[in-house]
């Protein structure tokens, strides 16, 4: 990685470091758009293909096109490619994984997600990083959309997204409560979180 490429992620780092607590998927989507050029970059929290184990709710927290978010819910989830047996394995091997690379084996339903549903919204490709909180068990994916027209995806975006997956992971655990203590009361909730710092 160059020299510009670490100061460029050192940016994004220090500004997530300042999201107050409840900010950070806005301040990661401003930071990420600003210093990588990755626009319109949203958070999923606990993607069911990747959450196993959980009670499957995915929490698309993102100010992403709610129409956009609403319509997949509906109708496209079960096509994902990065839901797929490839994808899951891309994401949980290396972190990160592009649309182009699992359109190689897609199926049917899976191209027709990438030609029908992200073309239609002006996607042409689609790079998703996963992190991981050890601390409380929650799985979230930054997903960053490509307009090929605009700016097509880079081995170096592969570099950054795989670089920054991993680096994320203390402000994730910060910012997110525990699946294990979802449903507690406040007070419940307070004493639990205070158990996992």
């Amino acid at each position: 990685m160059e020299q510009l490429e670490y100061r460029r992620l050192i940016k994004v780092l220090e500004q997530v470091a300042g999201a107050r607590k409840g900010e950070l998927y806005p301040v990661l989507a401003e930071a990420v758009a600003v210093h990588l050029g990755w626009i319109d970059a949203f958070v999923a929290e606990n993607p069911a293909y990747l959450a196993l184990g959980s009670d499957g709710e995915e929490q698309y927290l993102t100010m992403f096109r709610p129409d956009f978010v609403e319509e997949y819910v509906e109708r496209w989830r079960l096509n994902n490619p990065f839901a797929s047996r490839d994808g899951i394995a891309c994401l949980t091997r290396r972190g990160v994984a592009t649309l182009g690379q699992l359109r190689l084996r897609a199926t049917e339903p899976e191209r027709d997600f990438a030609d029908t549903f992200l073309r239609r919204n002006g996607i042409d490709d689609m790079l998703k990083l996963v992190v991981r909180s050890p601390a409380t068990g929650v799985v979230s994916t930054l997903g960053v959309p490509f307009d090929g027209d605009r700016r097509a995806i880079e081995p170096s975006d592969l570099l950054m997204a795989a670089t920054l997956g991993p680096l994320l992971i203390p402000y994730f655990d910060a910012n997110l409560v525990p699946a294990s203590v979802r449903g507690l009361t406040s007070g419940e909730r307070e004493v639990a979180e205070n158990a996992v710092r």
